[in-house]
């Protein structure tokens, strides 16, 4: 008799439940600790999947990073509690403060600590984020049609010279005429959100401006002029992902930071700037009236800014109208 397999998902399906749950759900990663950690939820910092701490012969699933704790948690993600049987694993994580996550309840007589998955929440968040998975398989395995997500990053300040030497590194290693480019975020829920959702080939636009209202933040109702001394069009050419080693890892922390938990720029996605689409305004800054442009552009464009140069996702027609804008009596082009 052949029987049909029905399993169709492998653990790495519930890793990233797992992964984005703790990032985006403040309500629902309390539960996915053991009761030791609940009250402690609240200062965790990180959170990095197969962390180059190691142990011997052995890589946990997770570790967790606390604020104002140097150690780390390492976790295995099981769909069952029986699932963890090398007894490497369990000493690594008996040893080191380390739990186990499956969706059974513990048995018991239990050496380590656990945590139970809610079913219906996993559920829930599967149908959620089902359409985004299924792309993600696909493109990993086969060429498919770029994505569709429309994004901005406005940059204020520090991160003009940052994106400049970002771009020196890159040629140093690739060549002038390369169009590959990286960049990351700082680590915070509010970053996380929309980085989770970048997409292969998804749109991306930076656009480094100074407020003509002053270096305060940029207010959402502003009908100031919004000058724009660049502006690159690109294409995510690798989703979000962490940079744990290498010159890169610390590249946007200005020092070398060996703790992994420590680290403020932890997040990353590759992109490509698209050919002829690099705007910079040399001779005199592009400026933009403001007054021209609808009120969730608006809000839109002042939060990227007042976060630090977060993504921001656009729809269609916000990201055509400020093509329109920049691509209109450029004054130089790069």
């Amino acid at each position: 008799m052949k029987k049909l397999n029905r399993n169709a998902f492998n653990e790495k399906l519930i890793h990233r439940y797992y992964f984005e749950t703790l990032y985006l759900d403040k309500k629902e990663r309390i539960n996915l600790v053991p009761p030791s950690l609940k009250k402690r939820m609240k200062d965790l910092n990180l959170i990095v999947p197969e962390d180059v701490k190691s142990f011997k012969n052995y890589r946990a699933d997770f570790s967790l990073y606390f604020k104002n704790d140097p150690k780390f948690y390492p976790v295995e993600v099981k769909w069952k509690t029986s699932d963890l049987k090398k007894n490497n694993q369990i000493d690594a994580l008996r040893k080191n403060r380390g739990f186990l996550v499956a969706f059974d309840q513990p048995q018991e007589n239990d050496i380590i600590d656990c945590a139970t998955i809610n079913k219906d929440h996993f559920q829930d968040w599967l149908i959620k984020r089902a359409e985004l998975l299924v792309e993600e398989s696909i493109s990993d395995k086969v060429e498919t049609k770029y994505g569709s997500g429309k994004w901005i990053v406005v940059c204020r300040g520090a991160a003009f010279d940052n994106f400049d030497k970002m771009e020196q590194l890159v040629k140093r290693k690739f060549g002038n005429k390369t169009p590959k480019r990286f960049w990351a975020h700082k680590n915070s829920r509010f970053v996380m959100k929309n980085m989770l959702n970048l997409r292969l080939g998804d749109e991306l636009l930076f656009m480094f401006v100074k407020d003509k209202g002053g270096n305060q933040a940029m207010s959402a109702l502003s009908n100031n002029d919004l000058q724009i001394f660049r502006a690159v069009l690109c294409k995510v050419t690798e989703p979000y992902y962490m940079q744990l080693d290498g010159e890169k890892s610390t590249f946007f922390e200005g020092k070398s930071i060996a703790n992994v938990g420590e680290r403020k720029w932890p997040h990353f996605y590759d992109f490509s700037i698209n050919k002829d689409e690099d705007y910079r305004f040399n001779k005199k800054e592009k400026v933009i009236n403001r007054k021209l442009i609808d009120n969730n552009l608006k809000r839109v464009i002042a939060e990227s800014a007042n976060q630090g140069g977060v993504l921001q996702s656009l729809n269609e027609l916000q990201m055509e109208d400020l093509k329109a804008m920049i691509r209109t009596n450029i004054f130089d082009k790069g």
